[in-house]
Parts: structure tokens; sequence; C-alpha cells
């Protein structure tokens, strides 16, 4: 084993003479003796050399930033629209986030889940008409006058602005026959008006459509928020002609009656009025 590796070792160090000839003349050109580590150390030093050179090259040349760009290359223009992204991005999220809990109030207003305060009627006492001593019933060029009234206008947003909006009495949402009244005890927090299908459903007062939806127990659903903290609500709509969002007119048609939804037995309007968060009585603000 001995003798293996010392010739195995003198093969490293035994000399070889390279000689280049003349191919045409076969005469010496030149010649060098090397062995074989001689050339295990020359190859070494060209490859360090070469890597050596390879990583100044990188580094200290700009041929880097188009091999390596690093982090650091980042200009300042670059950095600060970074930053105004991720700025309108939080920004975004913040508003996602507002919108998404003001819509799931609306929704449990909407559900009847919010409970009611008592109202004190000592401090501020609410004057109410009673409707038992004054005759509404209309005669008969009354109810010709409102149905030709009504046919011209009934799909009309146009008109004179400070006509509808003059005044702070509330809009009659809807001309018909009330079926229930508001009350409290029986956590019907509404009033139903029977009419016919397809009759015209109005906005009691200016104000931003806030909510379109249909609902299993409530069919096509309308919510608008108005000025001072007031919210009204139309429910078992046939169709709704309006959109989240929309800013619409005192009296402008939003939808159309019907008996949509399962809590429901004919054609209907289930209108609610709200007010800084708690479920009034409609016929206090409104003469139906």
């Amino acid at each position: 084993m001995k003798k293996k590796k010392k010739n195995i070792f003198r093969k490293f160090f035994q000399k070889h003479t390279l000689i280049i000839l003349n191919e045409e003349e076969q005469e010496e050109q030149f010649s060098f003796r090397l062995n074989k580590m001689n050339v295990l150390v020359v190859v070494a030093l060209m490859t360090f050399f070469t890597i050596m050179c390879t990583t100044l090259i990188l580094l200290y040349t700009p041929l880097h930033d188009y091999i390596l760009p690093p982090s650091q290359q980042v200009n300042l223009e670059d950095r600060q629209q970074i930053m105004q992204l991720s700025d309108q991005l939080d920004s975004l999220v913040a508003k996602q986030s507002a919108n998404d809990m003001y819509i799931r109030n609306i929704r449990t207003i909407l559900s009847g889940e919010v409970a009611i305060p008592e109202i004190d009627t000592t401090q501020s006492p609410i004057t109410s008409i009673d409707l038992t001593k004054v005759d509404l019933a209309p005669t008969d060029q009354d109810l010709n006058l409102r149905k030709e009234v009504e046919q011209a206008e009934m799909f009309s947003i146009q008109g004179n602005i400070d006509t509808q909006e003059s005044g702070s009495l509330l809009f009659t949402p809807l001309k018909g026959i009330i079926t229930s009244t508001y009350d409290k005890q029986e956590n019907h927090l509404a009033i139903d008006i029977a009419a016919q299908k397809g009759e015209a459903i109005k906005s009691v007062a200016m104000g931003t459509i806030i909510f379109t939806d249909w609902t299993p127990d409530t069919g096509y659903v309308v919510v608008i928020q108005h000025n001072n903290g007031m919210i009204s609500v139309y429910k078992h709509a046939l169709t709704v002609y309006k959109k989240m969002g929309e800013i619409v007119k005192k009296g402008e048609v939003i939808a159309a009656v019907g008996n949509t939804g399962e809590l429901t037995t004919g054609p209907h309007l289930h209108f609610e009025l709200w007010i800084d968060g708690s479920a009034v009585d409609p016929q206090e603000y409104i003469v139906f």
C-alpha cells in the first residue's frame, strides 16, 4: 500500500517535456518541461483569477445593475410611489370597514334586533293629529284630480325643486288603506298600507338610497337616508326603480307596490320611519 501511494505521489511530480514542432519542416520550435502538479496549480490560479475578476466586475461596474439589481437600487421616486400606494390601501381598507359596519347596522335595524329606547314625552311632548276627528274622505272631484296628477307625474322626476323640497312636511309614500298601525307592544314598528299591485311608492323626503335588496321575509326593500338623522324604510315592493347610492327627491317614485316576501298576505307597503336610530310612528309625522 505504501508503494502504491508513493507511486501516485511521484506521478504528480514526474516531469514531462512538451515539444512544439513545425509540421512542414519537422523542426522543434520550442519546448518546456512540466509535471501534473504544475498543471493543477496553473489551472487553480487561473480559476481563482477568473472568479475574482468576475466578482469585481459585478460589484464595481454598472453591469451589476442589469444582472444583480439589489433592493438598495430603488430610487427615491419609486419609494415615494410605494408609500403613496400603501397609504391609499390603508385608506381603502378603513373605508371598507366603515361601510361594512354601516351595512351591518342597517341590516340590524331592518331585522328588528335593535332595542327600542324609552321615549320621555314629558320633556318634549310629541304632538299628534287625532284622525278620528278629521273627515279624510275624498270627494269625487278629489279622486279624479288625484288620478290625473298621479298618471301625469308617476315616473316624472323633473319639476320645480322649490315646490318639491320646500317646507318640512313629509310626502305621503302611498295613498291607500291602512290595515295595520304602529304598535310598539306587538313589535310592529311600522304601518301597513294596502293598495293595488303595481302602484307607485314615493320617497317621503329628499335623501340617498343606502340599501336596496331582496330578503326572504320582506321581499324587495328600499332604505333611504334623509337629513336630520331620519331613515325611511319601504318593504314588500314588487320592483325597485332605484339603485344604492342614488339621490332621490321628495315625492319621487322609488318602487312599486307588491306582495313579495313571506311575511305578507296581500299587496301592501310596509313603511317604517326611524329618527336618530329609534323607530317612530309614521302617522305622527305624515298624514296618510
